[in-house]
């Protein structure tokens, strides 16, 4: 009995192992002392989990996918989901290509110079003083609502609701489903840059006239508003804190329920927006660095030149950071270090930041570049592929020769 209970505990930690590897994890049980009892050994193994960081995700290098010159412009920003890419034209037609292949799966006479969004199985843009709602899969219509006046800024969908921010300084949040107009709240400023959901409950805004305004997603009524100086980038939500960078060099780390100032930060040029995973802030200014800091105290982990100018915030995503630039039009670091994990060229200018699919399913297309000449790229990472072992031709059957038994 004893025998056998060491070997079922050998083998549960075994397979503990292999998971742990599989995962990307950096560590293994067996490389724990035995503990004296099976509770101190697995608080050992949980103390190992707490301490220990996932691999980052091998985002680059990439290996082209497919190549496709489509013979329109694009108008604006494309957008992806997990099967297709769409693409507005100039030529008033809105495209949709397989994202693995680049075939064609549909194509519709729709006209929009404004970046299109994805939210669940329907895509939306902005047309002819009209918001517009297609079926994803096969481009089909599902509803419109009329809007006064352009949009200062890109839609925002977020669980069932649209967001839509006029010139007029007008915010309206919209039903995602129908179309109807849940509540329409005046903000007195616009905004170029889209609002920004944080948790289930709240929408924060950098406004144009200086203010950071957050606002209650189901009633548009104002939690709280701040004053700051300069001209504001996007706001970034995480935990407890909202981020927002501005023209005055600074970052500013606010509470989420007050817009009390927690900290900030100096830099040496325009901060011009901020992404947060876990407890890292991560953050490009235009002196051409990026900093990666303590979500709840401000302290300095890491700074790294970006190697290009940055021109939209960083994106951080399951370890990793990418920084949309001039050129290369993508730098990826490792968000622990800030190691540069790789780089990718575009020739010709970009419309819109790179496509990228942070859940980066192996083997499949993660990355789409799409340029003002219309040529687009899709790009499978390359440490996901997974390649098999080359076959090698059998010169000896495996084995050893036994001799055949005599039958007296």
């Amino acid at each position: 009995m004893v025998r056998r209970a060491r070997t079922t505990r050998c083998c549960v930690d075994r397979a503990l192992a292999a998971v742990l590897i599989v995962g990307g994890w950096g560590f293994c049980p067996h490389s724990i002392a035995a503990a004296q009892t099976p509770k101190q050994r697995y608080e050992d193994i949980a103390r190992a989990f707490r301490n220990e960081k996932p691999s980052p995700l091998p985002i680059l290098a990439i290996e082209r996918a497919w190549t496709l010159k489509i013979n329109a412009a694009p108008s604006a920003s494309a957008a992806m989901d997990r099967e297709r890419i769409y693409i507005p034209l100039r030529d008033k037609l809105l495209v949709a290509l397989y994202r693995e292949t680049g075939i064609l799966a549909w194509i519709r006479p729709y006209q929009t110079t404004a970046p299109l969004v994805i939210g669940g199985s329907s895509l939306f843009f902005v047309g002819d003083g009209v918001i517009s709602a297609l079926d994803a899969a096969s481009g089909s219509a599902l509803w419109s609502a009329p809007i006064d006046g352009p949009l200062s800024s890109s839609l925002v969908w977020d669980s069932g609701w649209l967001f839509a921010l006029t010139q007029t300084g007008d915010l309206l949040a919209f039903r995602a489903a129908d179309g109807t107009l849940i509540w329409k709240r005046s903000l007195g400023a616009a905004s170029i840059h889209a609002p920004v959901p944080g948790g289930a409950s709240t929408l924060y805004l950098s406004l144009s006239d200086g203010r950071i305004v957050a606002l209650a997603i189901d009633s548009g009524d104002v939690q709280w508003e701040r004053q700051l100086t300069g001209t504001l980038s996007p706001p970034a939500a995480g935990s407890d804190r909202v981020f927002v960078g501005s023209t005055n060099n600074f970052l500013y780390a606010l509470d989420e329920e007050t817009g009390r100032e927690e900290w900030k930060w100096r830099n040496g040029g325009d901060v011009i927006g901020a992404s947060v995973e876990g407890e890292v802030v991560y953050f490009a200014s235009l002196d051409n660095i990026i900093r990666a800091v303590n979500r709840g105290n401000g302290n300095q982990r890491w700074r790294k030149p970006t190697g290009t100018r940055p021109v939209l915030p960083p994106l951080a995503f399951r370890g990793v950071v990418a920084l949309p630039g001039l050129m290369p039009a993508l730098t990826v670091f490792v968000g622990l270090d800030g190691t540069v994990m790789g780089s990718h060229a575009v020739e010709g200018d970009l419309v819109g930041a790179p496509l990228i699919d942070t859940r980066a399913p192996p083997g499949q297309v993660a990355v789409v570049t799409i340029t003002r000449e219309g040529v687009v790229d899709a790009m499978r990472p390359a440490g996901l592929l997974f390649r098999e072992a080359a076959t090698i031709a059998v010169t000896a059957l495996p084995g050893r020769p036994v001799p055949r038994e005599r039958l007296d």
